[in-house]
């Protein structure tokens, strides 16, 4: 059976080729991306749509100084509860032939190898079980045939959802196994002149007092029971 799942963030839309990325910003050795500082981290992320090769970013035929593009991207985010190993997934595309290598809080996770230059690879990686706090996802570049940088698609975490408690089966299942309310009687008042209906009354709870007694039953003498 297949587990549901949601999406606990994402940067950028699939397909665009990193177009909706801020594109000015320089080069940077490291940036950081904080989830949640953005207005809109779909549609206008403010972070590096450009992975480089560490050394390479100086090259002018390029001019890579000019846009925005990191050698180390680090992306903080917040768990708001534990997750299991592969209970969180990560979406990541991104063109290029260069192979990225994935990290979370500082332990590294996979390699991701491109499939050439201006070829999308999509990737889906199941992270290891993390708790709930904030945590670091890091991701780098190295090595390729290409020009030692590609660009980044998009990202998006997804977790799998927590199975809900049904309220009304535990209500009902309590109300089930509840035990059964005693019928209290109330008490006696004379219906009748004569007292035929009185005697017959008397005559019943008199028998039922006996059952319930631990000592030796008396026996119902027949009175006069109204005034």
């Amino acid at each position: 059976m297949t587990q549901a799942t949601e999406t606990l963030w994402q940067i950028g839309k699939p397909g665009k080729g990193g177009q909706e990325f801020v594109q000015a910003g320089g080069w940077q050795a490291e940036f950081t991306y904080v989830v949640g500082s953005d207005a809109d981290s779909i549609n206008k992320p403010q972070m590096p749509p450009l992975l480089v090769v560490p050394g390479r970013q100086t090259k002018p035929k390029r001019k890579r100084k000019q846009l925005f593009a990191t050698e180390k991207l680090n992306i903080q985010f917040t768990l708001t509860q534990s997750y299991s190993a592969g209970e969180l997934t990560l979406f990541y595309d991104f063109f290029g032939s260069e192979t990225d290598t994935l990290l979370v809080d500082g332990e590294a996770v996979a390699e991701l190898v491109g499939v050439g230059e201006g070829k999308l690879k999509q990737t889906q990686t199941p992270l290891p079980a993390l708790n709930a706090g904030e945590h670091t996802l890091t991701l780098t570049t190295a090595g390729g045939v290409g020009d030692g940088a590609h660009w980044i698609d998009y990202l998006k975490l997804n977790g799998v959802v927590a199975p809900q408690q049904s309220e009304t089966l535990n209500k009902t299942m309590a109300k089930k196994n509840a035990t059964p309310e005693t019928t209290v009687k109330t008490s006696y008042v004379p219906t009748t002149q004569t007292g035929l209906q009185d005697y017959s009354y008397w005559w019943s709870y008199c028998r039922e007092q006996a059952k319930n007694s631990e000592g030796e039953a008396k026996p119902f003498r027949r009175g006069r029971i109204w005034a």
